[in-house]
């Protein structure tokens, strides 16, 4: 009886090894928030050759609501005003507070720099409550910004270009290795990599995950995202982006809180195939992501506008 005993536990363990990464469940000191989350981030884009370019940089800062939760106010201070909380905007999936697009990551810190960001909201499960994120990002010598991911593309287990997908086959979607990636020593939640495809008119149509949602999500690990075949309609356009995010968690009244230093490579596809009238967009006509915003390339188009 002992030795089948001892022979189940080594069953479930090695079990336990292969499966997929699960979203944490939210502790339930509170039923409003699924998590808040600010963060710096470097947006970059890939071209169908395969070559990167920086694109801008960018301060943000969410709050996530569980299925039924309830938030009554919500305002962030940050480092240089701890007195003025700048509010937060609904953006239909998440309150969102996002700052400016700058052109380097220097220009990012003139604006907002290392520090507490001080999450300031009131909820029925939490009351007011205001929770601090540390950012600290770089020293003389670095940044904590991650690589910026390399996207490769591939269908019925073959590398294919950007611009020749088949509308009929599941896409894999997979990255470069996210070097500077890790563990999470509090046991909260693990270095985190997201993929998002969204369609010509900006709206998301396929996401990987987020943690405490009680969905599968993906993590530092994770080597590859796939796109169901029947998400991909055929002569579309679809913007798809792979972001690497670093995150340093706490965890307050039961609310899980993430500093994040994030990067972030979009990358345009288009399907094969013919279709007609409405089913037909063969071009991107909204982003979905502010992050796509070419810093270089408004200040080309202004400038020749001056001209």
């Amino acid at each position: 009886m002992k030795y089948f005993l001892c022979l189940l536990l080594a069953f479930f363990l090695s079990v336990s090894r292969f499966a997929p990464t699960v979203a944490n469940q939210v502790p339930p000191a509170q039923t409003d928030i699924t998590f808040v989350v600010a963060g710096k981030t470097g947006n970059f884009r890939q071209s169908t050759s395969g070559q990167i370019s920086a694109l801008n940089y960018h301060f943000f800062a969410e709050i996530f609501l569980q299925e039924h939760g309830k938030i009554k106010q919500a305002g962030l201070l940050t480092p240089d005003n701890l007195s003025e909380a700048v509010a937060f905007s609904n953006s239909g999936y998440a309150f969102e507070m996002h700052g400016g697009r700058y052109p380097s990551e220097i220009e990012l810190e003139r604006y907002y720099p290392d520090g507490n960001y001080i999450f300031r909201y009131d909820t029925p499960s939490t009351g007011l409550l205001e929770q601090t994120i540390s950012l600290v990002n770089s020293t003389s010598s670095s940044s904590r910004l991650p690589d910026a991911p390399h996207i490769t593309l591939s269908q019925n287990g073959k590398a294919i270009s950007p611009d020749q997908l088949q509308e009929n086959l599941p896409l894999t979607v997979t990255w470069s290795a996210f070097k500077q990636g890790n563990q999470d020593p509090l046991g909260i939640v693990n270095d985190l990599v997201f993929v998002i495809m969204a369609n010509c008119h900006g709206k998301r149509v396929s996401h990987s995950g987020r943690p405490f949602e009680n969905t599968s999500y993906l993590d530092y690990t994770s080597t590859e995202f796939i796109i169901p075949a029947e998400l991909l309609l055929p002569d579309n356009a679809y913007q798809l982006s792979v972001e690497h995010a670093i995150l340093d968690t706490t965890l307050s009244k039961g609310v899980p809180g993430l500093a994040t230093f994030a990067t972030t490579t979009f990358l345009d596809i288009m399907t094969l195939g013919s279709a007609t009238g409405e089913t037909a967009c063969k071009e991107i006509l909204k982003n979905f992501d502010g992050g796509q915003t070419d810093l270089k390339q408004r200040h080309d188009e202004t400038k020749q506008y001056a001209q």
